[in-house]
């Protein structure tokens, strides 16, 4: 097994509710993310200090780590992955008392053919035990609350387990567990085999046979956060729009149809907003011109590159320090230039002031601000 399967597990969310998806994006390169890099980094020391326990290689996780260590560690990456190592070992240490045989596998390459066409993940950690096997997944984001419950990325690292070990093991129950130390979240949701091999036969099945044959229907919502073509999507667009035609008053929203129609939608309204913004902007300085529009350099923020230089030459100056610092701290730079005048405080401190080119901006090109050239945004940090 190489490379990315079609229907992801960690997307079925996405393509369940919208079959045309994986179709849609299969085409579209991962741009990657800073976010993405540092959860790969947390995910090699979780599986390094298991695989460690168990007496294991981690000669793929200490690769990974040498790569991203310098960019992304951190003390609390340590002590957010040492409390992943603790609650899994519990676990595992529980399934032993009843399945002396019992395993813990880390790492875990899965097979899920036997109901989505091509389809295989890792799961991060199984305990395979009679009774009850355990899927346990490490999520390091703390943006969004991950639950266990019915969570489809889940269910189907549980069939992969359940298909491939319940020949050595009595398997009855699967129990789901998500780990997200950052925000303290552990969830856990269990089911039987049956209901999760029924759910497997009469939902997940057809889905998947419908996405990959490529007839797929699109049906935007909430799980349209992550999707590569948001930006682009005519259905997304035009659930967007609808929100807010056809009223009776065609001048005004009432309250009643605000509450009704467009607050339910409000999450995936600013979810194609705010695709539509990344997109446009980032084809934008990749050459594409869009009639009425251009791009400017947008608001830049002044920093001060050396705090002790700027206080010892305000010191020299003979101004007192009580005027020119908050309570342990320099004051900003528009309340020195309030105090001292934008011209003196220029003088004294102005190789210290740094004033860094603004993120790109579309704009109508009414816009007062001069255009700019795409070749100098070759290489533009556009997460900020």
């Amino acid at each position: 097994m190489a490379g990315h399967a079609l229907l992801s597990p960690s997307a079925a969310h996405r393509w369940l509710n919208c079959t045309a998806a994986p179709r849609l994006e299969e085409n579209i390169a991962d741009s990657g993310s800073t976010f993405a890099e540092e959860g790969t980094l947390a995910h090699a020391y979780c599986a390094k200090h298991l695989k460690g326990f168990l007496g294991l290689p981690t000669a793929d996780e200490d690769a990974e780590i040498k790569q991203l260590f310098d960019k992304y560690h951190t003390g609390e990456m340590d002590e957010y992955t040492d409390t992943y190592k603790t609650i899994v070992l519990e676990k595992y240490n529980a399934a032993r008392t009843k399945t002396p045989d019992a395993q813990l596998l880390v790492e875990v390459k899965l097979d899920f053919s036997e109901w989505m066409p091509e389809a295989f993940g890792t799961a991060d950690a199984v305990i395979i035990a009679d009774g009850t096997m355990e899927i346990i997944d490490f999520k390091y984001g703390k943006g969004v609350k991950v639950s266990a419950i019915k969570n489809p990325q889940m269910q189907i690292y549980a069939l992969g387990a359940y298909s491939q070990f319940s020949f050595e093991y009595n398997i009855q129950r699967v129990r789901m567990t998500i780990v997200q130390p950052r925000i303290d979240n552990l969830s856990e949701y269990e089911l039987s085999t049956v209901d999760l091999l029924a759910w497997a036969t009469y939902q997940l099945m057809p889905k998947a046979k419908e996405a990959f044959e490529g007839k797929g229907h699109q049906m935007p919502g909430e799980w349209c956060q992550f999707c590569k073509v948001k930006a682009t999507c005519k259905a997304l667009a035009d659930l967007t729009f609808a929100a807010v035609e056809q009223h009776p008053d065609p001048k005004t929203i009432s309250p009643e149809e605000m509450a009704s129609r467009v607050l339910p939608m409000l999450d995936t309204i600013k979810t194609w907003i705010k695709g539509v913004d990344e997109y446009t902007l980032e084809q934008a300085l990749n050459g594409q011109k869009y009639q009425g529009f251009k791009l400017v350099a947008g608001r830049s923020v002044r920093k001060i590159t050396d705090q002790e230089a700027v206080m010892g030459a305000l010191s020299k100056a003979e101004f007192a320090e009580d005027a020119y610092m908050k309570p342990r701290e320099l004051k900003t730079i528009t309340d020195l230039e309030k105090l001292i005048g934008k011209k003196r405080f220029a003088e004294i401190c102005g190789e210290w002031i740094d004033k860094p080119q603004g993120k790109p901006t579309l704009v109508p090109e009414s816009d007062k601000r001069p255009e700019l050239d795409t070749d100098d945004f070759s290489k533009v940090d556009l997460s900020e």
